[in-house]
Protein backbone atom coordinates (compact mmCIF):
# COMPACT_ATOMS: atom_id res chain seq x y z
CA UNK A 1 0.00 0.00 0.00
CA UNK A 2 0.98 3.46 -1.07
CA UNK A 3 1.85 6.60 1.44
CA UNK A 4 0.07 9.36 -0.57
CA UNK A 5 -0.86 13.45 0.24
CA UNK A 6 -3.97 14.86 -1.53
CA UNK A 7 -3.30 18.72 -1.76
CA UNK A 8 -6.36 20.82 -1.57
CA UNK A 9 -6.35 24.74 -1.81
CA UNK A 10 -8.67 26.03 0.84
CA UNK A 11 -10.51 29.22 1.54
CA UNK A 12 -11.86 29.61 5.10
CA UNK A 13 -15.46 29.63 6.47
CA UNK A 14 -16.52 28.30 2.79
CA UNK A 15 -17.37 24.99 1.92
CA UNK A 16 -17.63 23.99 -2.18
CA UNK A 17 -17.37 20.94 -4.59
CA UNK A 18 -13.56 20.79 -4.24
CA UNK A 19 -13.54 20.30 -0.57
CA UNK A 20 -16.20 17.50 -1.07
CA UNK A 21 -13.51 16.04 -3.81
CA UNK A 22 -10.85 16.10 -1.14
CA UNK A 23 -12.58 14.14 1.30
CA UNK A 24 -14.60 11.53 -0.64
CA UNK A 25 -11.33 11.06 -2.49
CA UNK A 26 -9.52 10.85 0.80
CA UNK A 27 -12.14 8.26 2.44
CA UNK A 28 -12.46 5.96 -0.72
CA UNK A 29 -8.24 5.57 -0.93
CA UNK A 30 -8.46 4.95 3.04
CA UNK A 31 -11.44 2.78 2.20
CA UNK A 32 -8.48 0.39 -0.30
CA UNK A 33 -5.82 0.37 2.38
CA UNK A 34 -3.75 3.47 1.76
CA UNK A 35 -1.87 5.39 3.98
CA UNK A 36 -3.47 8.91 2.92
CA UNK A 37 -3.48 12.44 4.79
CA UNK A 38 -4.23 16.07 2.99
CA UNK A 39 -2.23 18.79 3.13
CA UNK A 40 -3.98 22.21 2.77
CA UNK A 41 -2.94 25.90 2.96
CA UNK A 42 -5.41 28.89 2.81
CA UNK A 43 -6.38 30.16 -0.15
CA UNK A 44 -7.68 33.79 -0.64
CA UNK A 45 -7.86 35.19 -4.61
CA UNK A 46 -7.71 38.63 -3.50
CA UNK A 47 -5.47 40.94 -3.79
CA UNK A 48 -4.57 39.26 -6.93
CA UNK A 49 -1.23 40.38 -6.34
CA UNK A 50 -0.45 38.04 -3.60
CA UNK A 51 -1.30 35.41 -6.15
CA UNK A 52 2.70 34.52 -7.20
CA UNK A 53 3.38 34.42 -3.13
CA UNK A 54 0.53 31.66 -3.10
CA UNK A 55 1.98 29.65 -5.70
CA UNK A 56 5.58 29.78 -4.58
CA UNK A 57 4.46 28.68 -0.93
CA UNK A 58 3.30 25.19 -2.56
CA UNK A 59 6.23 25.24 -5.11
CA UNK A 60 9.05 25.37 -2.03
CA UNK A 61 7.59 22.71 0.39
CA UNK A 62 9.40 19.66 0.91
CA UNK A 63 6.39 16.70 0.16
CA UNK A 64 9.44 14.25 -0.16
CA UNK A 65 9.52 12.44 3.51
CA UNK A 66 7.31 12.74 6.76
CA UNK A 67 7.23 10.35 10.23
CA UNK A 68 10.44 9.01 8.68
CA UNK A 69 8.48 7.64 5.89
CA UNK A 70 8.72 8.71 2.18
CA UNK A 71 5.98 9.85 0.14
CA UNK A 72 4.80 7.80 -2.96
CA UNK A 73 2.63 9.93 -4.50
CA UNK A 74 0.89 13.56 -4.44
CA UNK A 75 -2.50 14.63 -5.61
CA UNK A 76 -3.34 18.26 -6.82
CA UNK A 77 -6.56 19.22 -7.32
CA UNK A 78 -6.72 22.80 -8.19
CA UNK A 79 -4.81 26.16 -8.30
CA UNK A 80 -1.97 26.70 -7.23
CA UNK A 81 -1.66 22.85 -5.45
CA UNK A 82 0.00 21.63 -8.46
CA UNK A 83 2.78 23.98 -7.81
CA UNK A 84 3.75 21.52 -5.27
CA UNK A 85 7.02 19.36 -6.74
CA UNK A 86 7.21 15.73 -6.19
CA UNK A 87 8.48 13.13 -8.33
CA UNK A 88 5.29 11.33 -8.86
CA UNK A 89 3.18 13.94 -9.11
CA UNK A 90 -0.85 13.02 -10.48
CA UNK A 91 -3.51 15.92 -10.99
CA UNK A 92 -7.43 15.26 -10.74
CA UNK A 93 -7.67 18.90 -11.92
CA UNK A 94 -10.76 20.59 -10.25
CA UNK A 95 -9.98 23.95 -12.36
CA UNK A 96 -7.28 26.32 -12.90
CA UNK A 97 -7.62 30.37 -12.25
CA UNK A 98 -10.24 31.22 -14.52
CA UNK A 99 -9.84 34.86 -13.92
CA UNK A 100 -6.88 34.18 -15.74
CA UNK A 101 -8.17 31.78 -18.81
CA UNK A 102 -11.72 31.16 -20.32
CA UNK A 103 -13.18 34.37 -17.50
CA UNK A 104 -10.54 36.96 -18.80
CA UNK A 105 -11.88 40.14 -19.49
CA UNK A 106 -15.13 39.07 -18.76
CA UNK A 107 -17.64 40.65 -15.88
CA UNK A 108 -16.26 37.82 -13.90
CA UNK A 109 -13.08 38.49 -13.66
CA UNK A 110 -11.25 41.47 -12.01
CA UNK A 111 -8.43 40.77 -14.26
CA UNK A 112 -8.21 44.74 -16.55
CA UNK A 113 -5.91 46.63 -19.06
CA UNK A 114 -3.54 47.89 -16.76
CA UNK A 115 0.24 46.48 -17.91
CA UNK A 116 0.76 44.84 -14.18
CA UNK A 117 -2.68 42.54 -14.81
CA UNK A 118 -1.05 41.53 -18.61
CA UNK A 119 2.54 40.40 -16.62
CA UNK A 120 1.02 38.67 -13.81
CA UNK A 121 -1.51 36.84 -15.87
CA UNK A 122 1.74 35.90 -18.28
CA UNK A 123 3.50 34.56 -14.90
CA UNK A 124 0.59 32.29 -13.87
CA UNK A 125 -0.16 31.12 -17.15
CA UNK A 126 3.49 29.89 -18.03
CA UNK A 127 4.08 28.76 -14.33
CA UNK A 128 0.92 26.64 -15.06
CA UNK A 129 2.38 25.16 -18.31
CA UNK A 130 5.35 24.35 -16.37
CA UNK A 131 4.55 22.56 -13.23
CA UNK A 132 0.63 21.31 -14.75
CA UNK A 133 3.42 19.66 -17.51
CA UNK A 134 5.76 18.03 -15.15
CA UNK A 135 2.96 15.69 -13.88
CA UNK A 136 3.47 11.76 -13.80
CA UNK A 137 -0.51 11.70 -14.39
CA UNK A 138 -2.93 14.42 -15.95
CA UNK A 139 -6.39 14.21 -15.38
CA UNK A 140 -9.43 16.64 -15.60
CA UNK A 141 -12.97 16.47 -13.36
CA UNK A 142 -15.31 17.06 -16.88
CA UNK A 143 -14.57 17.90 -20.01
CA UNK A 144 -14.95 21.29 -20.00
CA UNK A 145 -11.96 21.55 -17.92
CA UNK A 146 -10.03 19.13 -20.15
CA UNK A 147 -10.65 21.46 -23.32
CA UNK A 148 -9.67 24.40 -20.81
CA UNK A 149 -5.97 22.80 -20.58
CA UNK A 150 -6.20 21.79 -24.20
CA UNK A 151 -7.08 25.13 -25.59
CA UNK A 152 -5.10 27.72 -23.37
CA UNK A 153 -1.72 25.38 -22.15
CA UNK A 154 -1.59 22.53 -24.91
CA UNK A 155 -1.80 19.81 -22.54
CA UNK A 156 -3.86 16.86 -22.71
CA UNK A 157 -5.69 15.09 -19.99
CA UNK A 158 -8.25 12.14 -19.35
CA UNK A 159 -11.45 13.10 -17.76
CA UNK A 160 -12.04 11.58 -15.09
CA UNK A 161 -15.61 12.71 -13.70
CA UNK A 162 -15.99 12.28 -9.67
CA UNK A 163 -18.61 10.05 -8.72
CA UNK A 164 -21.08 10.99 -6.17
CA UNK A 165 -20.11 12.07 -2.61
CA UNK A 166 -23.37 10.04 -1.00
CA UNK A 167 -22.83 7.18 -3.32
CA UNK A 168 -26.13 5.18 -3.42
CA UNK A 169 -27.70 7.44 -0.82
CA UNK A 170 -29.66 9.89 -2.87
CA UNK A 171 -33.53 9.24 -2.74
CA UNK A 172 -36.96 10.19 -4.63
CA UNK A 173 -40.65 11.05 -3.13
CA UNK A 174 -43.53 12.60 -4.02
CA UNK A 175 -42.48 16.26 -5.25
CA UNK A 176 -43.51 19.31 -3.22
CA UNK A 177 -43.95 22.73 -5.16
CA UNK A 178 -40.06 24.31 -4.58
CA UNK A 179 -37.52 24.48 -6.56
CA UNK A 180 -34.31 23.81 -5.19
CA UNK A 181 -31.34 25.29 -5.48
CA UNK A 182 -27.24 24.34 -4.25
CA UNK A 183 -24.26 25.40 -4.47
CA UNK A 184 -21.91 28.25 -3.29
CA UNK A 185 -24.16 31.79 -3.19
CA UNK A 186 -21.47 34.09 -5.49
CA UNK A 187 -21.86 36.00 -8.84
CA UNK A 188 -20.62 33.15 -11.14
CA UNK A 189 -23.72 30.87 -9.78
CA UNK A 190 -25.57 33.06 -11.13
CA UNK A 191 -28.85 32.65 -8.51
CA UNK A 192 -29.93 35.76 -9.61
CA UNK A 193 -31.40 34.74 -12.89
CA UNK A 194 -33.50 32.35 -10.35
CA UNK A 195 -34.38 34.82 -8.19
CA UNK A 196 -35.88 36.90 -11.17
CA UNK A 197 -37.48 34.37 -12.78
CA UNK A 198 -39.60 33.76 -9.60
CA UNK A 199 -41.72 36.57 -10.36
CA UNK A 200 -43.11 34.90 -13.76
CA UNK A 201 -43.17 31.48 -11.69
CA UNK A 202 -46.44 30.20 -10.32
CA UNK A 203 -47.06 31.23 -7.08
CA UNK A 204 -47.59 28.20 -6.01
CA UNK A 205 -43.68 27.43 -6.39
CA UNK A 206 -41.51 28.61 -4.13
CA UNK A 207 -37.49 28.42 -3.71
CA UNK A 208 -35.29 27.21 -0.93
CA UNK A 209 -31.86 27.95 -1.39
CA UNK A 210 -29.10 26.00 0.16
CA UNK A 211 -25.29 27.23 0.50
CA UNK A 212 -23.43 30.04 2.47
CA UNK A 213 -22.36 33.45 0.16
CA UNK A 214 -18.37 33.81 -0.47
CA UNK A 215 -18.20 36.82 -1.94
CA UNK A 216 -18.85 40.06 -0.31
CA UNK A 217 -22.34 42.23 -1.14
CA UNK A 218 -23.53 39.41 -3.02
CA UNK A 219 -26.33 38.90 -0.17
CA UNK A 220 -27.35 42.39 -0.42
CA UNK A 221 -27.28 42.36 -4.40
CA UNK A 222 -29.84 39.11 -3.64
CA UNK A 223 -32.11 40.49 -0.87
CA UNK A 224 -32.66 43.45 -3.00
CA UNK A 225 -34.08 41.80 -6.14
CA UNK A 226 -35.93 39.53 -3.24
CA UNK A 227 -37.86 43.05 -1.99
CA UNK A 228 -38.05 44.64 -5.62
CA UNK A 229 -40.22 41.45 -6.75
CA UNK A 230 -41.85 41.07 -3.11
CA UNK A 231 -40.89 37.17 -2.96
CA UNK A 232 -39.78 37.31 0.36
CA UNK A 233 -42.57 34.66 1.24
CA UNK A 234 -41.38 32.43 -1.56
CA UNK A 235 -37.15 32.21 -1.18
CA UNK A 236 -36.14 30.40 1.74
CA UNK A 237 -31.82 30.40 2.61
CA UNK A 238 -31.57 27.67 4.22
CA UNK A 239 -27.47 27.99 4.81
CA UNK A 240 -25.10 24.77 5.03
CA UNK A 241 -27.24 21.69 5.82
CA UNK A 242 -26.28 18.18 6.77
CA UNK A 243 -25.94 15.38 4.63
CA UNK A 244 -29.73 14.15 5.74
CA UNK A 245 -31.03 17.35 4.91
CA UNK A 246 -29.96 17.98 1.37
CA UNK A 247 -30.73 13.89 0.69
CA UNK A 248 -34.35 15.40 2.05
CA UNK A 249 -34.39 18.32 -0.01
CA UNK A 250 -33.19 16.67 -3.31
CA UNK A 251 -35.48 13.82 -2.85
CA UNK A 252 -39.11 16.22 -2.62
CA UNK A 253 -38.11 18.81 -4.95
CA UNK A 254 -40.03 19.26 -7.85
CA UNK A 255 -37.05 20.48 -9.78
CA UNK A 256 -33.78 21.74 -9.35
CA UNK A 257 -31.99 25.00 -10.81
CA UNK A 258 -28.26 25.09 -11.49
CA UNK A 259 -27.24 27.66 -14.06
CA UNK A 260 -23.88 28.76 -13.17
CA UNK A 261 -21.67 30.35 -16.12
CA UNK A 262 -19.66 27.91 -17.96
CA UNK A 263 -19.49 25.71 -14.57
CA UNK A 264 -16.20 23.21 -14.33
CA UNK A 265 -18.44 20.25 -13.41
CA UNK A 266 -21.08 20.28 -10.70
CA UNK A 267 -22.13 18.06 -8.48
CA UNK A 268 -25.57 19.96 -8.23
CA UNK A 269 -26.61 18.57 -11.85
CA UNK A 270 -25.68 14.83 -10.72
CA UNK A 271 -27.09 14.83 -7.34
CA UNK A 272 -30.80 15.75 -9.01
CA UNK A 273 -30.14 13.27 -11.07
CA UNK A 274 -29.49 10.75 -8.70
CA UNK A 275 -32.98 11.94 -7.03
CA UNK A 276 -34.61 11.66 -9.85
CA UNK A 277 -35.07 15.22 -10.39
CA UNK A 278 -35.42 17.45 -13.73
CA UNK A 279 -32.61 19.98 -13.87
CA UNK A 280 -32.86 23.48 -15.31
CA UNK A 281 -29.82 24.58 -16.65
CA UNK A 282 -28.67 27.32 -19.01
CA UNK A 283 -27.18 26.69 -22.49
CA UNK A 284 -24.06 28.68 -21.78
CA UNK A 285 -23.55 26.94 -18.00
CA UNK A 286 -20.64 24.73 -19.58
CA UNK A 287 -19.86 21.24 -17.72
CA UNK A 288 -23.86 20.78 -17.04
CA UNK A 289 -24.66 20.65 -20.58
CA UNK A 290 -22.36 17.57 -20.11
CA UNK A 291 -24.85 15.71 -18.76
CA UNK A 292 -28.44 17.64 -18.99
CA UNK A 293 -30.49 17.23 -21.85
CA UNK A 294 -33.06 19.13 -23.36
CA UNK A 295 -36.53 17.48 -22.68
CA UNK A 296 -34.71 14.18 -21.82
CA UNK A 297 -33.95 14.53 -17.72
CA UNK A 298 -34.21 18.74 -17.62
CA UNK A 299 -34.46 22.12 -19.41
CA UNK A 300 -31.58 23.74 -20.82
CA UNK A 301 -33.24 27.55 -21.70
CA UNK A 302 -31.21 30.66 -22.29
CA UNK A 303 -29.65 32.32 -19.17
CA UNK A 304 -33.02 34.58 -19.32
CA UNK A 305 -35.46 34.99 -16.39
CA UNK A 306 -38.78 34.57 -18.68
CA UNK A 307 -36.90 31.16 -20.05
CA UNK A 308 -36.27 29.71 -16.76
CA UNK A 309 -39.44 31.28 -15.38
CA UNK A 310 -41.12 29.16 -18.34
CA UNK A 311 -39.30 25.56 -17.82
CA UNK A 312 -40.06 25.76 -14.39
CA UNK A 313 -44.34 26.47 -14.74
CA UNK A 314 -43.69 23.42 -17.71
CA UNK A 315 -42.84 21.31 -14.64
CA UNK A 316 -45.43 22.78 -12.46
CA UNK A 317 -48.33 21.95 -15.43
CA UNK A 318 -46.91 18.81 -16.37
CA UNK A 319 -45.89 16.13 -13.83
CA UNK A 320 -45.92 13.53 -15.77
CA UNK A 321 -43.33 14.99 -17.83
CA UNK A 322 -41.31 15.96 -14.88
CA UNK A 323 -41.49 12.47 -13.22
CA UNK A 324 -40.57 11.18 -16.93
CA UNK A 325 -37.17 13.54 -17.28
CA UNK A 326 -36.07 12.84 -13.47
CA UNK A 327 -36.33 9.18 -14.36
CA UNK A 328 -34.35 9.28 -17.52
CA UNK A 329 -31.31 11.65 -15.30
CA UNK A 330 -31.70 8.58 -12.49
CA UNK A 331 -31.35 5.87 -15.07
CA UNK A 332 -28.18 7.71 -16.07
CA UNK A 333 -26.64 8.19 -12.94
CA UNK A 334 -26.99 4.34 -12.48
CA UNK A 335 -25.86 3.27 -15.27
CA UNK A 336 -22.90 5.59 -15.81
CA UNK A 337 -20.66 4.80 -12.66
CA UNK A 338 -20.94 7.85 -10.85
CA UNK A 339 -22.25 5.90 -8.25
CA UNK A 340 -20.01 4.19 -5.31
CA UNK A 341 -18.44 1.74 -8.23
CA UNK A 342 -16.85 4.37 -10.14
CA UNK A 343 -14.43 5.24 -7.59
CA UNK A 344 -12.07 2.20 -8.84
CA UNK A 345 -11.62 3.57 -12.10
CA UNK A 346 -10.32 6.99 -10.13
CA UNK A 347 -8.34 5.44 -7.79
CA UNK A 348 -6.96 2.91 -10.63
CA UNK A 349 -6.11 5.85 -12.88
CA UNK A 350 -4.94 8.32 -10.20
CA UNK A 351 -2.55 6.16 -8.58
CA UNK A 352 -1.15 5.01 -12.02
CA UNK A 353 1.98 6.89 -11.67
CA UNK A 354 3.35 4.57 -8.58
CA UNK A 355 3.70 1.55 -11.48
CA UNK A 356 6.12 4.24 -13.51
CA UNK A 357 9.64 5.31 -13.08
CA UNK A 358 10.43 8.63 -11.90
CA UNK A 359 10.40 11.99 -14.08
CA UNK A 360 14.05 11.76 -13.91
CA UNK A 361 14.24 7.45 -15.24
CA UNK A 362 11.41 8.54 -17.63
CA UNK A 363 13.97 11.01 -19.30
CA UNK A 364 16.80 9.40 -19.22
CA UNK A 365 15.04 6.30 -21.14
CA UNK A 366 13.86 8.45 -23.18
Amino acid sequence: MARILVLGAKVPFTHGGQEILVATLMKHLKARGHEADVIELPFNPLPKQNLLTQAAMWRSLDLAEFAGGKVDLIIATKFPTYFARHPKKSVWLVHQLRSFYDLHGGQYSDMGDDPRDEVLRRMITDGDGITLGECAYRSAISKNVADRLQSYNGLSSTVLYPPLPLGDRYQNRDAKPYVLSVGRICRIKRLDLMLNAMKHVSPEVSLKVVGTADEPGVMEYFNNIIKGHDIGRRVEFLGRVSDEALIDLYAEAMGVFYAPFDEDYGYVTLEAMASGRPVVTATDSGGTLEFVKDRENGRVVAPDPVAIAEAVNELVRDTESAKRMGARGRSFIESSGMLSQGWDTVIDALLSPLAQGTSSEANKAA
